[in-house]
């Protein structure tokens, strides 16, 4: 958990020298999100993640939804990454130190998904958290940041993101 203290940091930028491990996947619709989240988790383009979605039921034109089952389906099937089921956010702090966070949520309407990295505090450098926002509407310096004014977390909830001991159909 990422319960360690962590360091504010000025303008939302990442501390500098730093670089994140996931390149952010912009989203390619409204509400492809989830999507964007598993490529920017994997490394794959969302042509690959949209194939593999495709594949495991989702619908190739028109309107579709994904929840966190087919999100499970695709990280399994495309890296060694599991996936929770839905947790309760209660504060930042208490993030693992990878998720997948649920924000701005609307009642009877969709939710977006974001993905949120904790790094752990070392000698060098102090314990910091980013987002990293698919969204293209969002605003370029919101996209990747230390700054989480910009999200509606009330409700929100988190996806869990941690390794597989193997990666599918391997044995150890």
């Amino acid at each position: 958990m990422a319960s360690a203290p962590t360091t504010k940091l000025g303008n939302g930028q990442l501390p500098q020298g730093f670089t994140s491990p996931f390149t952010r996947i912009p989203m390619e619709g409204t509400h492809d999100s989830l999507l964007a989240c598993a490529a920017t988790l994997t490394g794959k383009s969302m042509g690959d993640v949209r194939k593999m979605a495709i594949t495991l039921g989702m619908r190739p034109n028109g309107a579709f939804f994904i929840d966190e089952v087919l999100f499970r389906k695709i990280l399994f099937n495309v890296s060694n990454l599991a996936v929770s089921d839905y947790k309760d956010f209660t504060r930042i702090d208490a993030l693992p130190d990878v998720c997948v966070l649920c924000v701005d949520f609307l009642p009877d309407e969709t939710s977006h998904h974001i993905v949120f990295h904790h790094i752990k505090g070392t000698a060098q450098q102090p314990a910091f958290h980013y987002v990293i926002d698919s969204a293209t509407w969002v605003d370029p310096a919101k996209q990747i940041t230390c700054d989480f004014s910009h999200l509606n977390m009330k409700p929100a909830w988190y996806l869990e993101i941690t390794q597989r001991s193997s990666p599918a159909g391997k044995s150890k």
